[in-house]
């Protein structure tokens, strides 16, 4: 019998060592913070568990639009191995963008400035002044997130870019395994020295992320040619008042080859560093309207927050955050993002001056404010 998800999540925390920890225990947890990438987040359970083995490389490459999710599963990876006392030894995690470790000027590679950060995240995971051993020990055992890598592309515009080349050598040099040198202050013998560390990059684990616009454009324009033998998939979509309609969608993940990324620009060698390439889904409109009514950052949670302040309980009808969810999911190119420009558009009169809605009484001074379909088909010109 399989175990339920609860029962997962028991045996992850009650786990003694990484190796006990399995690959569905791990998407059990991620699960918690990531919605509707299943898929990715498969891909992401395995990586980790590869890193935390220590057997073999677990590197991802995400590609997914601004808002499908790229930064949220980096973050629940964090989260991950800060909440679960097997993986203290994998705490030091860092997030870079990928233009910082460039030096545009002298079109160099800057390790040091990776290091710098791992640095500074194992410190802050040891505490206090650690010793060599120990910082080393930690600092190899990182994981890191690198964003915006898809802004390295070796081509940009159709123009050959030096610093997209630069990076990615560079980073391709660290992902096979490198000693880097790095000058730090020690504990040695009980008293703080600087000492030279030899680095070693091969038990670290990368995850490199970007939205790759140009690469949607790049692959749609080559399904749509006439002579392609490809074609648009149909899809049903069910609006937000039950009806159904027929599209034609372009989802990347149904058509992407791996010999689009080295038209996109990304060098071969560089590509061929990661365990998976993980394309990231456009979010529907029933996993939009999850993360609006249950995500902690989401508009619709901070406005609630917002108005208790006031001694208002915030409450949106079923058909109303429908509504706005079909209106973000509209927007495929920000995904969850377009969340909050969608609901500010409702919300904001009303946290501008509450009196302008309808309140309902509740007693002891408190009242109710709900946000009804009528309100948002008015605001969005519906």
């Amino acid at each position: 019998m399989k175990e339920t998800h609860l029962e997962q999540l028991s045996d992850l925390h009650a786990a003694a060592e990484p190796r006990e920890i399995t690959p569905p225990m791990i998407f059990a947890e991620l699960r918690r913070g990531v919605l509707g990438q299943d898929a990715a987040l498969r891909y992401a359970a395995v990586g980790v568990y590869k890193h935390t083995t220590g057997k073999v490389p677990g590197n991802l490459l995400l590609i997914g639009n601004s808002g499908t999710g790229k930064t949220t599963i980096m973050n629940n990876i964090q989260r991950l191995y800060h909440e679960v006392e097997a993986y203290r030894p994998f705490r030091a995690m860092t997030i870079i963008n990928a233009n910082l470790l460039v030096d545009p000027d002298r079109l160099e590679f800057r390790p040091e400035r990776l290091l710098a950060v791992v640095e500074q995240r194992a410190r802050a995971v040891l505490g206090g002044t650690a010793t060599a051993e120990d910082l080393k020990e930690t600092m190899e055992r990182a994981t890191i997130c690198i964003d915006e890598i898809d802004k390295m592309s070796a081509v940009v515009a159709g123009k050959p870019n030096p610093l997209g080349v630069v990076l990615q050598q560079g980073l391709l040099t660290l992902m096979e395994g490198e000693s880097v040198a790095l000058r730090a202050h020690v504990l040695v013998d009980g008293v703080e020295q600087e000492r030279t560390l030899d680095i070693s990059t091969a038990g670290m684990m990368f995850i490199c992320g970007g939205a790759f616009e140009g690469l949607y454009d790049q692959v749609y324009y080559r399904v749509t040619t006439p002579g392609s033998g490809e074609k648009l998939k149909s899809t049903a979509i069910r609006t937000a008042d039950g009806q159904v309609r027929i599209e034609l969608r372009f989802a990347l993940a149904d058509y992407f080859r791996l010999e689009d990324l080295f038209i996109y620009g990304m060098v071969p060698q560089f590509i061929a560093r990661f365990d998976n390439v993980v394309i990231l889904g456009d979010l529907g409109i029933d996993v939009l309207r999850e993360i609006l009514l249950n995500s902690y950052d989401s508009p619709f949670v901070r406005s609630r927050r917002f108005f208790e302040i006031m001694g208002i309980e915030l409450t949106i009808d079923d058909l109303a955050a429908s509504l706005v969810a079909e209106q973000a999911e509209a927007s495929s190119r920000t995904g969850a993002r377009a969340l909050r420009g969608v609901f500010g558009r409702i919300i904001n009169p009303f946290e501008f001056d509450v009196g302008s809605g309808e309140l309902e009484k509740l007693g002891d001074g408190r009242a109710r404010f709900t946000i009804t379909a009528p309100l948002v088909r008015q605001a969005l010109n519906l």
